[in-house]
């Protein structure tokens, strides 16, 4: 009886090994190589691994952490259930009503859902080059920021010279005009003055 309990715990464990790995397979693309375990190893250790390898495997996928997530808020969601228990307080006339006010939907959501399955998956060589290129990408995207960084310090570079030209250049110059302006006018008034004076100096004569 004894060694009937560790058989069938042994392929228990066995089973449970073998769907651990289709998962990673589904959600990763590759399997890691388990290490080997022999048939001395015990159930709870080879359970504690198998519990260590999934704990890993949710630490790198983000889709096995929203499922256990919900596992843990909605369990029932996980459980199967027959055709004939019908999950729900409701009669039946309210099961029909809210079946037959979404009826409309149905078609619309099978469609999206076969155009899901219609959608091609990438190929593995597409991916592998695009992961391969990744650090060229990064690079150009690295160059590209310190181009924009240098074009952004010329544009104020470039606004600093006409600021300084418009205020050197043009308004100085202006101010010089003023300047000389008044000071020619103050010659022209006194050459004026000088002027009358001899004027009427000679007129006296």
């Amino acid at each position: 009886m004894e060694n009937t309990f560790d058989k069938t715990a042994i392929e228990t464990i066995d089973l449970l090994e073998a769907r651990l790995r289709r998962i990673e397979y589904a959600i990763c693309g590759r399997v890691e190589e388990a290490a080997s375990t022999t048939g001395k190893t015990s159930a709870v250790k080879r359970l504690g691994q198998l519990e260590h390898s999934l704990h890993q495997l949710a630490s790198k996928s983000r889709v096995i952490q929203d499922l256990l997530k919900l596992h843990s808020r909605y369990p029932d969601l996980f459980q199967s259930i027959k055709p004939e228990d019908v999950p729900t307080t409701l009669d039946t006339s309210s099961i029909l009503a809210i079946v037959l006010a979404s009826a409309s939907s149905y078609p619309s959501t099978a469609s999206r859902l076969t155009s899901i399955l219609d959608v091609p998956i990438p190929p593995t060589e597409l991916s592998a080059q695009l992961i391969d290129v990744q650090p060229r990408i990064a690079k150009v995207g690295a160059l590209q920021a310190a181009q924009s960084a240098d074009i952004a310090e010329l544009r104020e570079r470039s606004a600093a010279v006409i600021q300084r030209w418009y205020t050197v250049d043009i308004l100085g110059a202006g101010d010089s005009w003023a300047e000389f302006e008044g000071r020619v006018g103050q010659v022209e008034a006194k050459v004026r003055r000088t002027a009358l004076a001899k004027r009427l100096d000679d007129d006296m004569i």
